[in-house]
């Protein structure tokens, strides 16, 4: 039975709860090239998500979005099998995209989980 996915968008310390599961967002590093500039590498962004899952199991997960995340071997996604669950840690982007403006409003990951059995 697959359960339908929690989609939500989290600043710094920000927390979110999927059934039994807790993530905190707890830092965005960003190294993407801004839009007009020059640079040697396009960069990547790296949402850090700390997950617990029933009140005892954590894990510290680093999702990544950018052109040089497989480089670096970060991936978008992530899977977790505890027991008999299974979840899939999802990073959809991270706002401000600074390819795509100069605007420097608070960064936000945008994430997907879901549970399957």
């Amino acid at each position: 039975m697959v359960t339908p996915p929690h989609a939500t968008s989290l600043q710094v310390n920000e927390k979110t709860t999927y059934q039994n599961v807790v993530i905190t967002l707890k830092e965005i590093n960003e190294s993407r090239c801004p839009m007009n500039a020059r640079c040697i590498r396009a960069g990547e962004a790296v949402a850090v998500l700390n997950v617990v899952v029933d009140g005892k199991t954590e894990r510290n997960l680093q999702l990544c979005t950018g052109v040089d995340c497989e480089r670096r071997s970060l991936n978008s996604a992530y899977a977790l099998s505890l027991e008999d669950q299974k979840y899939l840690f999802r990073l959809d982007s991270i706002t401000p995209d600074p390819t795509k403006t100069l605007e420097k409003p608070v960064q936000r990951a945008y994430i997907s989980v879901e549970q399957s059995k």
